[in-house]
Formats: structure tokens, C-alpha cells, sequence
């Protein structure tokens, strides 16, 4: 930089031209004199407007006092022709001057609606006689009004002089108020025997007093201090018994002398208040006037020197400005378009701005900010791109999958053969997988769905949705069980968590051996979930950067693409505040395998009553808690081809009551047989050993055969039966979670639906403990010989063929009522028969529709 160019004004630093001009001096005087010419402007702004709207401060007044005369004339039944004439002219003055002048809208609607009130009160005393409660209550009505009009009006004034003068006037007008009740209510003829009315006296002589008071704090004078000994000596009066006194000569002479004196004080303080508004707002405006010459003299001169300086300071930001504003409003929108629409990355025309001082620098900082802006929004929009893109793919194939799991589930329902089946189990595990697929696709575009409110899901519930997810699901196997229960909003996330954990672990470990799922409490109240598997596993380098990347959350990295169940596990992780390491099972064998821990916060768990849950789980049942944890809305029955799971404490045999491997279908209410999980006795998992669960206690036979409901309530007896309990389970390894039985691991949820919700058992302990019989036990013994019979064919698969009529109750068919000796069947049996499930048909329907007219009509 030449010597020159450092010389000139344009080069000089900032902090140099301040300090050369004392802008901060001549602002802040500028500054000073401007907020002092401003507030005295202002305070006369205001007394003018206040001196303009003091002109119906005494025609109000007026109006008061006459109404107060012409009540007091109709309380009395004094002659009412000069009080009304005197109240007209008094209502027409205001009227005039409220429609010909503008005032503030407020006090003119207050005046407006006093005037009114009064008019009312005067046209119903002229009508005829009022009691004198009412004409005492409308007239204190039109009188606060007023009061509160002339308030209103001088509410802005904050003058000295002024204030005082209006304050006066707003308390002598209620006090003269309250005086008007009193004299309308004592001229009332019950007034001596009425305690209401005596009441209302009293009160009204306090709001008297207090007013008097305030009034005698502003202006301590003669005025005030008469009008209080007046005061005393109406309240003193008012407390005789049975308003003795009231029409004494003393009472009256000090009644008549308040309201002359209040009189005569309304009169001189409203016409006081109109003058010394006027006076007072000349005064601030001739003392605004003289300041404001003052302090422009001496601003102008300190202007003289700063105008060059501040002529280049300002014409420097100005263009510094432009540009700016050229880049945010133009250069940079333009940018952003062309990157949308496929452009390269622009070249960025830094400011015109050559000079190295401050405004140069930052010159040169906006076009950085420029850059880096041009820059993210080109990453930025790829990635909405790529979300987007991917969001759309998922949805959509989303919905396609749906649509192809219903209908293969309707195609299972409908399916026979079994080996056909089974090829209808594999599409529905792999329509599951694919729809898992989609779900991670939605994790990767960072779109959240959103979930309904939902009540707390049981863990072992979540479980078995998330297992249900993965298609060697028999080789899971779940260990200890905490009975606690997962936040409603986070378990379908947690579930798919579980689930691509579970599907990483079968999937690269041998297919022969298990997958353990174990669950215990943390320190902070969490849980913490494992799964172990007994795969190759992988070296100290991988699962250190493996963790690495789910420390990151599920951060987009060049290795997203191919890891991403990692992916997806991290960033469902950072969704709920969990947390995912992955370390390896054992170092000792060739397998070591990989175990998956996950901690959930303690503000996902909260503790639930296991009873029922654990129970279910262990018979491998599914209900409806696991409908509502099936990923993304799906149902029970359709989220998947088999979601059982393993607990603790299962029992290893089943006892004679309860179902076993061949036992008949299930039947829905019209008779159809229904299939039920587990009831093909394939299993692909062994049944527990080593001591791991103790067989139930025998029972006997009238409890095996003679009782229906212990077929299914028998599995949930405790320890009050009176057969001798079981013995506790020993596991033969303190690590080796235990296992289910193998009868609890068959159910699937394309059976799952077909359960009904019957089964589950609801009763408490003392009933489930019963042993009662009925008339029906013969045909449950007949039907449980029926089902004794193994199936004598088997696919390649393994799943058994069924064969017509194999498993009918015997002699059932022709056993019926409307059997006939020959073995024919009876026509007019028959009839009966159908005549009787039509009439069921019909009530059913009825009951149906009541029904649902009662649920509209709640709605």
C-alpha cells in the first residue's frame, strides 16, 4: 500500500474514524436531546388531547348531578316535573357535544353508555313509580360511567399540576355516588325493617368514607374534613337499631349539607381541571419549542466536522450492502437452482471491495460465507435427493409388500397340501425380510413416523414381534426375562433394533446352532438386552470401527451402503437414546461368534406384572399385546411367519390335560376346525434337558379328562393346588440361559389370528384351582381318544398330511337328536334345528345393529 493510498480517508481503519469524528459524542447528545425534546412534545401532545377532551368533563359532571336530583325526587315522591326538565336539558348539552366534537373513542363510548342509562332510569320514573333499591343501583350505574369516562380521559396525563386536579374530581364524584344510594335507599318506606336495605346503606356510607379519604390524602382541606365529619356522623346513625335517628332533623341538616358541598366541589374541579389543561399544555409546548433550538445548534456543529468522514464511512457499507444483498437476493438463489437442476458448482465473483481495513475484511468474509453456503447447499440437496428417493421407493414397495403378505396369508388360509403351504410360509418370511428392507430404507432417508399413543408393551411382547421378523426364528432362544415394560412410542423401534440384530446373528452363524437373547436391569434402572451368536465372528480392527459407527449414531459414511444393518441399528439407537456395542462372545473356541448389547435409558422401562405375559410366552402363544408391537402397524398374523419365544422356567413335558402334538384343531363358533401353532409337532428345536424345567405334577383323571377348562387353565396353577408342586428348575450352567419346551416354540403368526382370545386365562388362582365336572365330560373323553392317533403320512418337509375323517368323534354323526332308529335322519328334527339358528341369525344381527346405534350416538 502506498503512502498515499494509506493518507486517504477511504483506507483509514474504522476505530480511526469514529475516534477522528466522535460520532459516539454527537450521537449520544443528539441522542439525549432528542429523547428530551421527544417526551416534552409528547407530554404537551398529550395535555392538548386531554384539554380537547376536558371539554365534556363539565356538561358529564352536570349530568351527574342532575340525575342525582331526579332520583332523589322519585325515591321521595317529591314532584318530578322540574327535577325531569333539568335532567333533559342536562342530557341534550352532552349529547350535542359528544356528536359534534371528536374525543377518545373510549371515553365517548363510556359517556355514550352512562347517557344512556340515565335516559332509561328517567323514562322509567316518568312511567311510574320504582322501587327505591332499583333507582338507586341504575343511577350509581350511569354515575360510574362517568366516572369512569372523565378517567379515562385524563388516564395519559402524567403532568404535576394536572394529575392532582383530576384525581380529586374522580374521588368526589364517588364519593357523591355513594351519598346518592344512600339517600334514595333510606327514602324507601320497609327501610327501618329491612335488613337487606340497611345493609346496602352501610356499605355504601363506607365506599363514602374510603373516597373521602383518598380525597383528603390528596388535598388535605376544610372541604374534605367537613365532609368527613358529615360522613361520621350518617354511619354513626345508620348503626342505631331499626334506623332510629334516620329521620332526625340532625341527620337531615348534615345529608343536605354534604350534597351542596359535593355540589359545589364537582363545579370547581371540573371547570379547574379544563383550564389548567389548557395552561399546562401551552407551557410544555413554548418549553419543547426553546430545547429543541438549543440542541440542534449544538449538534449541527459537531455535524460539520463528522460529515466527511462519515460521508465515506457510510457510502463504504452501502456498497458493502449491495453486494451483500446482491448475493443473499440474487447471485446466490440463481446458484442454488442450477445445482438443483443438475449444474456444476459455479464460480463465486468475490465483492468489489480492494481495501484491506475493516469493511475490506469483511468484504471478504461474506464472500467466504458465499462459498461455504454455495457448498452446503450442494450436499444439501443431494441428500434430500437420495432421502427423498429413498422414502418414495420404501413407501411404495412398502405397500406392494402389504399387499402381497395379505394375500398370501389368504392363499395359507385356503391352502391344504401341505407341501404347498410350507412354499407359502417361505413367501411370507420372505415378504417380511422385504419389508424389513423397506423400513431400513425409511431409517436411511431419516424419515420418522409417526407412531399413535400407545399404552407400555411388554417385553417378552416385543420380543416375539422382533423374531418374528427374521426367518430362522427357531433357532432363538431367550434367556432370563425382567418383567418391565417398554415405552408404547419407542417399541416398534426398539423392535426393529432387536430384529436386525437377530437377523445379523442368525444369518452368519451356523445354522445349527442357537442364538441366545438375554435380558437383565441396569445400574440406572435400563435394561440391557444381548444377543449372542456363535459365528465366525470378527477381528479386534472390525468391531472396534463396527462400534465406532454406531457411537456415530447412524452418520451417513462412505461405508453406509454396505453396512447397512449397522446403519440402521445406530441410528434407531440415537433415536431413543440407546446405546449398541458389539464385542465378541468367546475368544477360546474357533466359533467365538459376536454378542450385541443394547442399553435402553431408564425412561423407556418401566415395571409391569409378568404373570401373564411370562406365561403366554412360554406356551408360545400370541396375543394381542403382540398385534400392537408388530412393526409399522402391521398385524399379528402378518407380521411375519413365526415369532414364538424362549423363557425361563418352561415346563419340558406337557401334562395329559393340556394339548399336545396331535390334539384337534381349535373350533370357531360356527364349528370349523382351526389350526393352532404348534399343533403339527414338527419342531426344530430339542426339548430342554439337564434338569432345565421339571415336568408338571400328575393330576388326576377326572382333572385330565373330566374338565374342560383345564385344558386351557392348567398350565397357569400355582402353588395353592393341592396336588404337590412341582419341583424348582435346576439349570445345569449358571451362564447357559434356559429354554422353552419344544411344544412352545411351534406357534407362527400365520395361526396366530386364528387363536381366539378365549384362551387366555383371566381367572384368578382360587378359580383356576376348581375341580368341577360336567354332563359333557363323556364327549371330551371321546374327543380326546379321537386325537390320539399319529399322523401316518409326512411331506418331505416334515409337516404332517392330513386325512378326511380321521379324527371325527365316533358314532358323533348320527348321535344326535334328530337321528332316527333306522340311522336316517328326521326331516321335522331338522327343521327344528335350522328354524332355531335362523332365529339366532336374526337376534344376532339385531343385538349388532343396537349395538352400534348406542356407539354413534356416544360419539
Amino acid at each position: 500500500m502506498t503512502r498515499a493510498s494509506r493518507a486517504s480517508i477511504e483506507s483509514w481503519p474504522l476505530r480511526w474514524k469514529v475516534a477522528a469524528t466522535l460520532v459516539l459524542p454527537i450521537l449520544l447528545a443528539a441522542t439525549f436531546g432528542a429523547v428530551r425534546i421527544y417526551s416534552e412534545l409528547s407530554a404537551a401532545s398529550r395535555l392538548n388531547l386531554a384539554s380537547d377532551n376536558a371539554a365534556i368533563v363539565v356538561p358529564a359532571v352536570e349530568l351527574v348531578d342532575r340525575l342525582d336530583g331526579l332520583a332523589y325526587a322519585a325515591a321521595t315522591g317529591a314532584p318530578l316535573a322540574e327535577p325531569l326538565a333539568q335532567f333533559d336539558e342536562a342530557s341534550k348539552a352532552l349529547d350535542t357535544l359528544i356528536a359534534s366534537t371528536e374525543f377518545d373513542p373510549t371515553a365517548a363510548a363510556q359517556l355514550t353508555t352512562a347517557s344512556s342509562t340515565a335516559k332509561t332510569l328517567r323514562d322509567d320514573i316518568k312511567a311510574g313509580p320504582l322501587p327505591q333499591q332499583v333507582i338507586a343501583d341504575r343511577a350509581s350505574e350511569a354515575a360510574s360511567g362517568v366516572v369512569s369516562a372523565i378517567a379515562t380521559t385524563t388516564a395519559t396525563v402524567d403532568d404535576r399540576v394536572v394529575r392532582p386536579i383530576a384525581d380529586q374530581l374522580v374521588d368526589t364524584l364517588a364519593a357523591q355516588r355513594a351519598l346518592t344510594t344512600q339517600r334514595v335507599l333510606i327514602a324507601a318506606p320497609d327501610f327501618a325493617d329491612s335488613d337487606e336495605l340497611r345493609t346496602e346503606v352501610a356499605d355504601a356510607a363506607g365506599a363514602e368514607a374510603a373516597a373521602i379519604d383518598r380525597l383528603s390524602t390528596l388535598t388535605p382541606t376544610d372541604e374534605a374534613t367537613a365532609l368527613a365529619k358529615d360522613s361520621d356522623v350518617r354511619r354513626g346513625t345508620y348503626t342505631q337499631p331499626a334506623g332510629d335517628g334516620v329521620h332526625g332533623p340532625a341527620f337531615a341538616e348534615a345529608m343536605r349539607a354534604s350534597v351542596d358541598q359535593y355540589r359545589a366541589m364537582t363545579q370547581r374541579l371540573s371547570a379547574d381541571l379544563d383550564g389548567t389543561l389548557h395552561h399546562r399544555a401551552n407551557v410544555l409546548r413554548s418549553d419543547a419549542l426553546r430545547d429543541t433550538a438549543i440542541i440542534l445548534g449544538a449538534v449541527l456543529a459537531a455535524l460539520v466536522f463528522a460529515l466527511a468522514v462519515g460521508r465515506s464511512l457510510i457510502r463504504s457499507i452501502g456498497r458493502l450492502r449491495q453486494g451483500a444483498l446482491q448475493v443473499a437476493q440474487v447471485e446466490l438463489p440463481e446458484e442454488i437452482e442450477r445445482l438443483s437442476k443438475g449444474g456444476g458448482m459455479p464460480e463465486i465473483q468475490a465483492l468489489p471491495f480492494r481495501t484491506n481495513e475493516e469493511v475490506g475484511q469483511l468484504a471478504r468474509a461474506i464472500d467466504d460465507i458465499h462459498s461455504q453456503a454455495v457448498r452446503l447447499a450442494s450436499e444439501h440437496g443431494v441428500r434430500l435427493q437420495i432421502g427423498d428417493m429413498f422414502e418414495t421407493l420404501s413407501r411404495r414397495s412398502r405397500s406392494l409388500v402389504e399387499e402381497q403378505l395379505a394375500l398370501i396369508e389368504t392363499l395359507e388360509l385356503d391352502e391344504e397340501d401341505p407341501a404347498r403351504l410350507d412354499h407359502l410360509f417361505r413367501l411370507d418370511h420372505l415378504a417380511t425380510r422385504m419389508r424389513r428392507n423397506g423400513d431400513n430404507l425409511l431409517v436411511l432417508a431419516d424419515t420418522v413416523e409417526r407412531h399413535r399413543a400407545s399404552a407400555p408393551v411388554a417385553l417378552p411382547d416385543m420380543l416375539r414381534a422382533a423374531m418374528s421378523e427374521v426367518e430362522e426364528y427357531r433357532r432363538v432362544q431367550v434367556g432370563h426375562m425382567a418383567d418391565v415394560s417398554i415405552a408404547g412410542s419407542a417399541a416398534a423401534d426398539i423392535g426393529h433394533l432387536i430384529a436386525e440384530l437377530l437377523d445379523n446373528a442368525l444369518r452368519y452363524s451356523p445354522p445349527d446352532s442357537p442364538v441366545m437373547v438375554t435380558v437383565g436391569r441396569a445400574v440406572d434402572a435400563g435394561l440391557l438386552v444381548e444377543v449372542a451368536d456363535r459365528g465366525l465372528g470378527m477381528s479386534k480392527e472390525d468391531l472396534t470401527a463396527a462400534n465406532e459407527r454406531l457411537a456415530l449414531g447412524g452418520e451417513v459414511t462412505s461405508e453406509t451402503a454396505k453396512r447397512m444393518g449397522l446403519f440402521v441399528v445406530g441410528r434407531l439407537a440415537r433415536r431413543h437414546d440407546a446405546t449398541v456395542r458389539l464385542r465378541t462372545t468367546s475368544a477360546l473356541t474357533d466359533r467365538p461368534g459376536v454378542t450385541a448389547s443394547v442399553h435402553l435409558p431408564g425412561t423407556l422401562v418401566s415395571p409391569i406384572g409378568m404373570t401373564d405375559t411370562l406365561d403366554d410366552l412360554r406356551s408360545g402363544s400370541f396375543t394381542e399385546s403382540r398385534a400392537r408391537t408388530a412393526p409399522k402397524g402391521r398385524s399379528a398374523h402378518s407380521a411375519g411367519t413365526a415369532a414364538p419365544a424362549a423363557t425361563n422356567g418352561s415346563r419340558a413335558a406337557t401334562p395329559q390335560h393340556e394339548r399336545g402334538p396331535d390334539a384337534p384343531a381349535q373350533s370357531t363358533a360356527s364349528g370349523l376346525p382351526k389350526r393352532s401353532p404348534g399343533a403339527s409337532g414338527v419342531n426344530g428345536i430339542p426339548a430342554p434337558v439337564n434338569g432345565l424345567s421339571a415336568p408338571a405334577a400328575e393330576e388326576p383323571e377326572r382333572q385330565q379328562r373330566g374338565n374342560p377348562l383345564s385344558y386351557f387353565t392348567s398350565g397357569n396353577s400355582n402353588s395353592s393346588n393341592s396336588n404337590p408342586p412341582a419341583p424348582e428348575p435346576t439349570p445345569s450352567t449358571e451362564s447357559e440361559p434356559r429354554r422353552i419346551a419344544a411344544e412352545s416354540l411351534e406357534s407362527a403368526p400365520i395361526f396366530e389370528r386364528m387363536t381366539s382370545e378365549w384362551l387366555m386365562d383371566p381367572t384368578t388362582p382360587e378359580y383356576r384351582n376348581r375341580v368341577w365336572a360336567s354332563a359333557a365330560d363323556a364327549g371330551w373323553e371321546a374327543a380326546a381318544k379321537a386325537v390320539e392317533q399319529e399322523p401316518k403320512r409326512h411331506t418331505a418337509s416334515g409337516l404332517p398330511i392330513r386325512e378326511r375323517g380321521a379324527r371325527l368323534v365316533p358314532d358323533e354323526a348320527r348321535s344326535g337328536s334328530h337321528a332316527r332308529a333306522d340311522g336316517s335322519n328326521d326331516p321335522a328334527a331338522i327343521r327344528d334345528i335350522l328354524s332355531r339358528q335362523l332365529a339366532g341369525v336374526r337376534r344376532g344381527r339385531a343385538e349388532t345393529d343396537a349395538a352400534h346405534s348406542r356407539i354413534e350416538g356416544d360419539r
